[in-house]
């Protein structure tokens, strides 16, 4: 099932009686705004939040008199309900789930994706945006959040005189929540949203990071050998692992963005049957590091490097060369240095795809 819906908040006060507050969350004090919002909210009030899935009206449950819907919103406008979590935790303390599908809340959450327990009334949210997101945490209880679902422009003005605050954020775009049910150690989609079933494959996949310091010769390199030694064994083309559960990229801790591969690399590579033209190179980040399942590094030197930016990981750290030590830069070296560099790369690639229990 899929439906789509345009929805344009205008944040105007015009035939307002009474005048919410309004803030900017590009401008306000994060403290501030969450500190009024909450009052509003325990104040019995409803406001109006930026989510990463539009705008969405946030309320205390015990508030509402009719759980589904708040009272005094014109006939013409539809809502849904959603119990929104500032932490997954939350919502695990509310239902009984697996050990699966906590892993499974680690990868979707905070997204924009509902989860559907069919022990549930409302469909459960950890939103990602900033403003929501602040919100939750500082009033540390789940809250009401009403999707609005409108075929023309909603004003501040039709939502009634119960809005007490509303939050503003010019980057907020019109759309919608995926709503996935989960079963055990499977998924549904009972709607599909922002997300598609790809996209949260995606999200599910192992997600294999290979670390050197540029990341145009030796990751690069290290990343399309892995790719094709593992798509021979699952017997499926490179382009289609994400659909068998692994996404695999590669950074450099020192490298800028969108630099191709050096020449020799490529040149190189194209002897494995294997295309670099078309990598850029990215440097690491926060995101990138903490969301990985696996990271492989060239030399004992970048593994102190990212431990020293990055000093907590969720995923495995390893050495490429294991036991057998750092695997020197080929860079400037000519295209025999390089091709003894790919070589080396292959051998310990059969053995990390056995010790990572992929074969």
């Amino acid at each position: 099932m899929s439906w789509s819906f345009e929805i344009n908040l205008k944040l105007e006060t015009r035939n307002l009686k009474r005048m919410p507050l309004i803030l900017n969350w590009r401008s306000a004090s994060p403290d501030e705004l969450a500190c009024q919002t909450t009052q509003a909210i325990a104040n019995g009030s409803l406001v109006v939040l930026p989510t990463e899935a539009g705008y969405v009206l946030a309320a205390e449950p015990a508030s509402l008199s009719d759980p589904a819907r708040p009272a005094g919103l014109p006939h013409s406008l539809n809502t849904f309900r959603l119990d929104g979590y500032f932490h997954a935790e939350e919502f695990f303390t509310r239902t009984r789930t697996t050990a699966a599908e906590r892993v499974l809340a680690s990868r979707i959450w905070p997204g924009p994706v509902g989860w559907v327990d069919d022990d549930l009334p409302f469909p459960a949210w950890v939103p990602a945006h900033g403003a929501i997101a602040s919100v939750l945490a500082h009033y540390r209880a789940p809250l009401a959040l009403f999707e609005l679902r409108s075929s023309q422009a909603i004003e501040l003005a039709d939502l009634g005189e119960r809005v007490g605050v509303a939050i503003t954020d010019a980057a907020t775009q019109s759309s919608s929540l995926t709503l996935i049910r989960p079963n055990e150690s499977r998924w549904s989609i009972v709607r599909e949203g922002s997300l598609s079933e790809a996209d949260i494959r995606e999200k599910l996949a192992r997600k294999i990071v290979f670390v050197c310091t540029g990341n145009t010769c030796r990751s690069p390199m290290a990343e399309g050998l892995f790719k094709l030694r593992l798509a021979e064994r699952l017997g499926c083309a490179v382009d289609k692992l994400p659909r068998h559960g692994f996404v695999i990229s590669s950074a450099g801790l020192s490298a800028g963005s969108g630099d191709q591969a050096t020449k020799d690399s490529i040149d190189v590579l194209r002897e494995f049957g294997l295309d670099l033209t078309n990598h850029r190179s990215q440097p690491t980040s926060f995101d990138l590091i903490s969301t990985a399942d696996d990271l492989i590094v060239m030399t004992r030197g970048h593994l102190q490097s990212l431990m020293g930016s990055y000093p907590a990981f969720n995923g495995a750290v390893r050495l490429l060369c294991g036991m057998d030590g750092d695997l020197n830069d080929p860079i400037g070296r000519g295209p025999d240095v390089y091709r003894a560099c790919a070589s080396v790369v292959q051998n310990h690639v059969d053995r990390l795809i056995c010790e990572m229990g992929l074969s």
